[in-house]
């Protein structure tokens, strides 16, 4: 008799679920902004970065040190700017860092009861401000490729450097 009422009450629990109660893997999720690097010099040609490291504006917001011509952001949900500070190690004994202002606007989807909302950024116009000025920096320009942030396959902006 218990061993019954145990069969019953897991087919009960494994019948009770709903189709939403569960976020499936593979649910697309708020994309992060892509960045490419570039050689300013042949603007064609992706140009990598070395120890490159990112940090936001607060303290818990520090990513990590990055090597690579290629990378992805997350954008602030709760602003309308996200600003980051990149700073470039080399082997002189002065770091070379540029702090960037990203600006945007953001559109949330509701998905279900588990996986909550998405977030769809633009960048806007102006998209972005270097925050910092003089001989530190490393950045020569930025272009935008794309605007909207809808996924993460291709890169929306390119840092010359």
């Amino acid at each position: 008799m218990a061993l019954r009422n145990v069969i019953l009450f897991v087919v009960v629990l494994l019948f009770s679920c709903e189709k939403d109660d569960i976020c499936l893997e593979g649910t697309p999720g708020t994309a992060r902004l892509v960045v490419l690097f570039k050689d300013h010099q042949d603007p064609m040609a992706k140009k990598a970065v070395d120890q490159l490291l990112i940090r936001g504006f607060e303290e818990k917001d520090t990513l990590s040190i990055f090597s690579g011509d290629s990378l992805a952001i997350p954008l602030r949900n709760n602003f309308e700017f996200t600003q980051y500070e990149f700073t470039l190690h080399t082997a002189s004994p002065t770091l070379l860092s540029d702090s960037i202002q990203f600006n945007h606007t953001q559109y949330d989807t509701y998905i279900n009861r588990s996986c909550g909302y998405r977030s769809t950024f633009v960048l806007e116009n102006p998209f972005h401000y270097i925050l910092t000025q003089g001989n530190n920096g490393w950045i020569k320009s930025i272009e935008k490729i794309r605007d909207t942030l809808t996924d993460e396959k291709s890169s929306h902006l390119a840092i010359y450097h």
